[in-house]
C-alpha cells in the first residue's frame, strides 16, 4: 500500500498526463470469425482483475500508475548503471588495490563490458522464454536476480575482489535483461493511440538515470559508505519493486495485446480455432466469394488476419530459439532498424567517450572534470527534451494501421538523423566554444528524437506473438556492431591521426605543443565518428522504402477485393432492377 500510493504521488510530481487515454485498437478476433467466437471466454489480461482474493490494492492499478511503476522501476536500473562511470577514480583505485595492477583503466572497461554481455545474451533468452512464463513474474525473477547482483557489488570493495565484482555486475545485466524484453511491448499496447508518447517517457528514464547515476556514484564514493554503498541502497530500493512484479494483477501475453473487453484463448482454444478456420476458409467456394457484398467482404479479409492471428499465437508458444530467431531475422526493415540503431548508438557513445579529452585539445576547457561536467549536463538535457518530444510527433497523427505506422515511423528516423547528422558534422568545425556546445548538443537532441521510433519501429515490423524476443535481439545487435566497438574504433583513429594528442597527459590542464599542432586532425577524428550516422541514415531509409512497398501492396489488395466486390453488387442490383 505505501508503495503504491508512493508511486501515485510520484506520478503526480512528474505530471504525467494520460487523461484521454484511448483504448488500444482491438483484434476483431471474436467479431469477424464465428466459429472463434464460440470458444470460452477469459477475462482480459489488461482489464483490473475483480479477483476479491487479491484485496483492496488492485484498486490502484490504474493504467496512469502501472506504467508509472514501469518508468521508475527502468529509472533505477539507469540509476545503477551510472555508478561506476560516475565514480571512475575510486573504482581504478579498487581495481589496482585488489589486482595489483598498474593499468587499471582496461579492467574498469571490463566491467562495463561484462555487464553488457550478461544483458544482451539474457535479453535474447528472457525474450523466448516469455512465451512458457508469466511475463511479470519472470520480471520479479530477473529483479531477484538484480539486487542479488547489486548486494554482491558492494559486497565486492569489503571482501577486495574484482573477480566477484565482474560477475556481479554481469549478473546485473541479466536481471535487467529480463524487465527490459516486457516493459516495452506491454507499454506499447498499454498506450494504444499514445503509446508512442508511453514508449517514449519510458526511454526518457535512460538520460535522467545516468544523469542522477553519475553524481549518485560519486556522492556515495566520497562518503563513508564508499561506492559499495551506492549498490546496497539501489538494492534496497529495487526490492519492493521485485515483489510488486509478483503481485500485478496483469495477465498480459505479448502473443497478442487483448485489452479490456477481449479475450484470451487457451493453448487447446488456439489450436481448434486455427484448423476449423483455415479448413473453413479453405474450403469456400469461389462462387461465394464473387457473392458477396462489401461489408463482407471486410470481414472475411479480417477473417483471414484473425486466423492467421490463432495460428501465430500457437506457433509461438512452440517454436525453439533458434526457430524464433529465423523468424524475426526475415524481416528486412527489423535488420534495417537494428542496423541503423547500432550505428547511431556507436556514433553517440564514440564521441560521449572522448568528449572530455577532444574539448580539452580544441582548448575550450581548462581542466577534464569541467569539460566532463558541461558536456554531460547538456547531453543529459538533450536527452530529456528530445526522446519525449519523439513519442508526441509520433502521438500527433492518426493511423488506421501499424503497417501506415511503420512507414511514418521510419521516415521520421531518416529525417531527424540527417538533421542530426548535420549539426554534429558542421559542430567539428566551429571555434567558439558556445557555438560548438549548441551545434553538437543540437544534433544529440535530434538524435534522441529518434529513440521512441527506433523502439518501437523493432516492435511493430515483427508479428506481436515475437516482439520481445525482437527487443532483445535488436539489444544483441545494437551492443555487437554499436556501443561495444565505437570507443575502440574511435580511439584507434585519435591515435593514428593525433598520436600526440593521445600520449598527451593534461593532469596541469594545459595542452602540449605537439598535440596543438595536431588540433585539426583530432577535429578530423570528430568528423570521422559523425559520419558513422550516415549508415544509420542509409538503413532508414532503406527500410521506410521497404516498408512504404509492403503497405501499398497490401492497400492495393485490399482494395481490388473492395473494387470486385462493389462490381458483382452493382451487378446484381441492375439485374434486379
Amino acid at each position: 500500500m505505501g508503495l503504491l500510493g508512493a508511486l501515485a504521488a510520484a506520478q503526480a510530481v512528474l505530471k504525467i498526463s494520460f487523461s484521454h487515454l484511448p483504448h488500444a485498437l482491438r483484434r476483431r478476433f471474436n467479431r469477424t470469425c464465428p466459429l472463434i467466437e464460440q470458444l470460452p471466454r477469459v477475462k482480459s489480461p489488461l482489464r483490473m482483475s475483480r479477483d476479491p482474493r487479491l484485496g483492496s490494492t488492485q484498486a490502484w492499478w490504474t493504467n496512469e500508475l502501472a506504467f508509472t511503476f514501469l518508468f521508475f522501476l527502468n529509472l533505477l536500473n539507469y540509476i545503477d548503471r551510472g555508478i561506476i562511470p560516475g565514480a571512475a577514480e575510486e573504482f581504478s583505485d579498487f581495481v589496482a588495490h585488489s589486482l595489483g595492477t598498474s593499468s587499471p583503466d582496461l579492467f574498469v572497461g571490463l566491467l562495463q563490458s561484462a555487464f553488457i554481455v550478461g544483458f544482451s545474451l539474457a535479453a535474447i533468452v528472457f525474450g523466448h522464454v516469455i512465451h512458457y512464463v508469466a511475463p511479470f513474474k519472470m520480471v520479479g525473477v530477473g529483479l531477484v536476480i538484480w539486487i542479488i547482483a547489486t548486494a554482491l557489488s558492494g559486497l565486492a570493495h569489503h571482501v577486495a575482489s574484482y573477480y566477484l565484482l565482474c560477475i556481479a555486475r554481469m549478473l546485473s545485466g541479466v536481471g535487467e535483461a529480463g524487465f527490459q524484453c516486457v516493459a516495452p511491448p506491454f507499454i506499447l499496447d498499454l498506450g494504444g493511440d499514445s503509446g508512442g508518447r508511453w514508449v517514449a517517457v519510458f526511454y526518457t528514464a535512460i538520460p535522467l538515470g545516468t544523469a542522477i547515476g553519475y553524481p549518485w556514484g560519486a556522492l556515495f564514493a566520497g562518503s563513508p559508505w564508499t561506492w559499495a554503498g551506492g549498490f546496497w541502497v539501489a538494492s534496497f530500493l529495487m526490492l519492493p519493486f521485485a515483489v510488486t512484479c509478483f503481485l500485478l494483477p496483469f495477465t498480459w501475453r505479448p502473443e497478442r495485446a487483448p485489452i479490456e473487453g477481449d479475450d484470451v484463448r487457451t493453448d487447446g482454444d488456439l489450436k481448434i480455432a486455427a484448423k476449423k478456420a483455415s479448413r473453413d476458409k479453405n474450403g469456400t467456394d469461389s462462387a461465394e466469394l464473387h457473392s458477396v457484398t462489401r461489408h463482407d467482404a471486410l470481414l472475411r479479409h479480417e477473417q483471414e488476419v484473425s486466423v492467421a492471428d490463432a495460428e501465430a499465437q500457437f506457433e509461438a508458444r512452440h517454436m525453439s530459439l533458434l526457430r524464433e530467431a529465423c523468424v524475426v531475422l526475415r524481416r528486412p526493415v527489423f535488420l534495417l532498424n537494428a542496423f541503423g540503431y547500432a550505428a547511431n548508438t556507436g556514433m553517440m557513445i564514440g564521441a560521449s567517450t572522448f568528449s572530455s579529452k577532444i574539448m580539452l585539445d580544441f582548448g575550450f576547457f581548462s581542466s577534464e572534470s569541467s569539460a566532463s561536467s558541461v558536456f554531460g549536463i547538456a547531453l543529459s538535457l538533450a536527452g530529456l527534451l528530445g526522446t519525449p518530444l519523439g513519442g508526441v510527433l509520433v502521438d500527433r497523427r492518426h493511423f488506421h494501421s501499424e503497417e501506415a505506422k511503420l512507414v511514418f515511423l521510419l521516415r521520421q528516423s531518416t529525417i531527424f538523423a540527417t538533421l542530426g547528422c548535420i549539426c554534429s558534422s558542421l559542430s567539428c568545425w566551429i571555434y567558439q566554444r558556445e557555438v560548438f556546445l549548441v551545434f553538437f548538443v543540437a544534433g544529440a537532441l535530434l538524435l534522441f528524437v529518434c529513440t521512441a521510433s527506433i523502439n518501437m519501429v523493432t516492435m511493430l515490423s515483427v508479428p506481436p506473438a515475437n516482439r520481445s524476443f525482437a527487443i532483445g535481439l535488436c539489444t544483441l545487435i545494437m551492443h555487437a556492431l554499436g556501443d561495444v566497438p565505437s570507443p575502440i574504433v574511435v580511439g584507434a583513429i585519435l591515435d593514428t591521426l593525433a598520436p600526440d594528442c593521445a600520449a598527451d597527459m593534461k593532469k596541469d590542464g594545459k595542452v602540449s605543443p605537439e598535440c596543438t599542432a595536431q588540433v585539426s586532425q583530432v577535429r578530423l577524428t570528430l568528423f570521422i565518428t559523425c559520419m558513422w550516422l550516415l549508415v544509420a541514415i542509409l538503413c532508414w531509409g532503406v527500410g521506410y522504402v521497404v516498408a512504404r512497398r509492403e503497405y501499398h501492396r497490401h492497400h492495393a489488395a485490399h482494395r481490388y477485393l473492395y473494387l470486385d466486390c462493389g462490381s458483382v453488387e452493382g451487378e446484381k442490383m441492375s439485374r434486379s432492377g
